[in-house]
């Protein structure tokens, strides 16, 4: 096999198996060998072994594929649920009757670890310019702080006075995953920097957004040893969910690529990219208000992500 052609092919299998380990499992099957396919297709091309001078000049078609790190913005989560019942640490519990409130809302912050990125992509030069197809993923380890709960209208949740119920509540998130199918355009100056290239860009496409292994759980216990009717057992709840929704993301872009040989670019790409707030349901495994409503659920709000990814690529250049 040709040297360019050997680089090609193993360029193309260490991208399709880095995807394959950052996406999540249900993707695996279609992102893992799209940067190989893409590659394949440029070695299987008749006219990706022909140097023409059209293809010299700047026109022709394109495909590559690249990776590196990504630094995603913290995400703003906003949770709601319309149940009606007092739980036995607040002060309404002491009222008699017990009040029906309106309902919940909780916040927490998402923070996102430094993660992954990874995108294939395949494209037309005309002279200057570039459009491109790309299609990309992104993982970050994410990690969840509460900031507050108040009843659904705002009002604050105040203690129960002399009351000894202890409230134990856990929450926590795996990670946040994004797929997102992107076109974008380039602007080229060739001859800027002697053999190396700058480019300029944007983009415009959907993506498929992901908090996945959201985890909550309460229990109440009573120290004092006082009795419930019903038993405080009856206020547990357990959700575990992956919330997920489809946005428009954007993203603009700087980089530059090296000629390593004939027809194959080496280069380096900084990305700033975005999508809008997205908002699912959840159901909970256990909950009070189940006695009420089998399929009662909650809705999750979540703001745009935000990411800064830096990535190394590598473009083969198919000559017409």
């Amino acid at each position: 096999m040709p040297r360019r052609a050997s680089l090609i092919a193993y360029f193309a299998i260490g991208f399709g198996a880095g995807v394959g380990k950052v996406i999540s499992r249900r993707h695996k099957l279609l992102f893992g060998p799209l940067a190989g396919m893409a590659a394949l297709v440029a070695l299987a091309s008749p006219a990706a072994a022909q140097n023409t001078g059209q293809a010299a000049a700047g026109a022709g078609w394109y495909v590559g594929a690249g990776g590196g790190a990504n630094w995603g913005s913290t995400l703003g989560q906003e949770g709601w649920n319309r149940e009606n019942y007092c739980y036995p640490d607040a002060a309404c519990f002491n009222q008699d009757p017990i009040p029906s409130v309106s309902g919940y809302r909780w916040r927490y912050d998402i923070d996102l670890d430094a993660g992954a990125g990874f995108e294939g992509f395949a494209g037309r030069r005309f002279g200057r310019t570039r459009l491109e197809l790309a299609i990309a993923v992104q993982r970050n380890d994410a990690n969840q702080q509460f900031t507050g709960i108040t009843y659904f209208d705002g009002a604050p949740i105040l203690p129960r006075p002399g009351g000894t119920v202890e409230s134990n509540s856990r929450a926590y998130v795996d990670e946040f995953n994004a797929q997102s199918l992107m076109l974008n355009a380039y602007y080229d100056y060739p001859g800027a920097w002697g053999r190396v290239t700058p480019y300029l860009g944007v983009g415009l496409g959907i993506a498929s957004l992901e908090l996945a292994g959201v985890h909550f759980s309460s229990d109440y216990r009573d120290p004092a040893g006082e009795t419930y009717d019903p038993p405080l057992s009856f206020y547990n709840s357990t959700q575990n969910a992956d919330f997920r929704e489809t946005r428009f993301k954007w993203g603009v872009y700087a980089g530059a690529d090296y000629p390593m040989a004939t027809g194959l670019l080496l280069g380096i790409k900084l990305s700033y990219s975005g999508a809008g707030d997205f908002e699912d349901t959840g159901a909970y495994e256990t909950h009070p208000f189940h006695i009420q409503d089998p399929d009662f659920m909650n809705t999750t709000r979540l703001s745009g992500p935000r990411a800064f990814t830096l990535a190394v690529t590598l473009k083969y250049l198919i000559a017409q």
